[in-house]
């Protein structure tokens, strides 16, 4: 490792101006071992499995985080609901609403790189704040022009490219804004208690969607996401005063040279190189499948509405078993071996999916998309977390920008694999993307060591970042 390249604990410390540490036996937040960060390590196993579960929650800065995007999360699942369901009222057809869904997510493929350089030049409490505000407005403007009688397709349109926009800025910059609330040896967890939060939200906001959507119309459903983007700006509110970590840097380049400093970083290094692949291809290839399960619960499966929501929710329910096994995990030890296991894991569910819902029916679906909740949202926080700890902190949010650009391609996928459903069938379409995923598995365990990636995530937070970093 070349000298001058490599930053302390201390320094990268330093650059977190906002962690704030339990307080100690004395309450001076000294003389604790809970409150001095320690480096991953085997120390990390003596915690009882349920306290290490939820162990980033003795972070009062993280707390305050994690809440806003909880209920920013619950807003943005309501609004989903009642976006969809206003545009096919508005439009009466189907293609009005796959257009809204294109709407939202065409503007995080074009804007999440720069998104995630703006989070690495900025203070991330300052851009948290404006995006959330931004979301806030949006929701207030769309209640009032649905009470108003005012709203129209083009208009909710419109609304859709402003949320897709702001929320390529706010999420890299949520991400990478949690390093500097916890110490590198909870991040792991916090991580996937984020995780958790998402998938919990999943299960009761559809539900409570309908249910206001029923009870008091499109425009007071609206107004309340709104009031909870107003509780999730207050959240941010309260959380301390960060900086980026270039602003204070002179020579200082272009956001769009920065990018390519982010990419050429990334490229620079074998183990994050690694850990980017086996986020590309199991989502782009792994997540579209739910882009055509409506249509496969009705016509394969016969499910209703009903059916399907139970279908879907026994998903959420999976994913959040997932995402509480990462919480509670050992952050050490084989961690790329167990990420490839759970990515076969996957494989398997979709398999399950195809093969077992043809011979045993709905049963076999249910328990198909058990496994492919709880394996694939264990492998995101998994590797999201690995991500984050094999990396250096001054480039975590162009770094988060290119992992959620993964998530702006798989929407894309959805059509060529409705035409390829049409043509082999649910069945055979599930079987094929599940041996697809398996086989990409199998190779990695083949091909790529596994000590390569496990080396980078328990490495110090300097040491990390510059495996293989590349020159000048």
């Amino acid at each position: 490792m070349a000298q001058g390249t490599t930053r302390s604990a201390d320094a990268d410390r330093e650059e977190s101006p906002a962690l704030q540490e339990p307080a100690g036996p004395n309450g001076d937040g000294s003389g604790s071992p809970a409150a001095t960060p320690r480096a991953m390590g085997p120390a990390g196993g003596r915690r009882p499995p349920l306290r290490r579960t939820f162990s980033a929650f003795r972070y009062p800065h993280y707390r305050l985080l994690w809440a806003s995007m909880a209920m920013a999360m619950v807003g943005m699942q309501m609004q989903m609901i009642a976006r969809g369901l206003l545009a096919y009222e508005l439009a009466g057809n189907y293609s009005a609403v796959g257009a809204l869904a294109a709407a939202w997510g065409i503007p995080q493929f074009f804007l999440a790189l720069p998104g995630g350089a703006i989070a690495d030049r900025m203070d991330k409490r300052l851009v948290l704040l404006f995006t959330q505000g931004a979301v806030f407005f949006q929701a207030l403007a769309v209640g009032l022009l649905i009470a108003f009688d005012a709203i129209s397709l083009q208009l909710l349109f419109a609304f859709g490219v402003v949320l897709g926009g702001t929320f390529s800025f706010n999420m890299p910059a949520r991400q990478a804004y949690i390093p500097e609330l916890v110490p590198r040896d909870e991040l792991m967890n916090a991580i996937a208690l984020n995780n958790t939060a998402m998938n919990a939200t999943r299960l009761f906001s559809p539900v409570a969607a309908g249910i206001f959507i029923a009870a008091f119309g499109f425009a007071t459903t609206y107004l309340i996401t709104a009031a909870m983007y107003l509780v999730a700006w207050g959240a941010v509110w309260l959380l301390p005063r960060g900086r980026g970590h270039l602003a204070g840097i002179a020579e200082r380049k272009g956001m769009f040279e920065e990018i390519r400093l982010g990419l050429r970083y990334v490229r620079g290094n074998r183990a994050l190189r690694t850990l980017m692949l086996m986020a590309l291809v199991p989502i782009t290839v792994g997540m579209p499948f739910i882009t055509i399960l409506p249509a496969f619960a009705s016509g394969d499966l016969g499910l209703d509405s009903l059916g399907f929501g139970l279908l879907t929710a026994v998903n959420a329910v999976g994913a959040l078993a997932g995402s509480l096994l990462i919480a509670a995990l050992n952050p050490s030890g084989r961690l790329a071996r167990r990420q490839a296991l759970l990515g076969m894991g996957w494989g398997v569910g979709l398999i399950v999916l195809g093969i077992g819902s043809l011979t045993f029916g709905v049963p076999g679906a249910f328990l198909a998309m058990l496994v492919i909740g709880s394996c694939s949202m264990a492998y995101m926080a998994l590797n999201n977390g690995m991500i984050m700890t094999s990396s250096s902190q001054q480039y975590h949010g162009r770094i988060m920008s290119l992992y959620m650009l993964t998530f702006g391609i798989f929407p894309l996928v959805g059509l060529p694999l409705g035409i390829l459903g049409d043509a082999i069938g649910g069945y055979a379409t599930f079987t094929l993307l599940g041996g697809a995923i398996l086989s990409f598995m199998v190779l990695l365990l083949l091909l790529v060591p596994s000590d390569l990636i496990d080396r980078a995530a328990s490495a110090g937070p300097g040491e990390a970042a510059e495996v293989e970093a590349p020159a000048g």
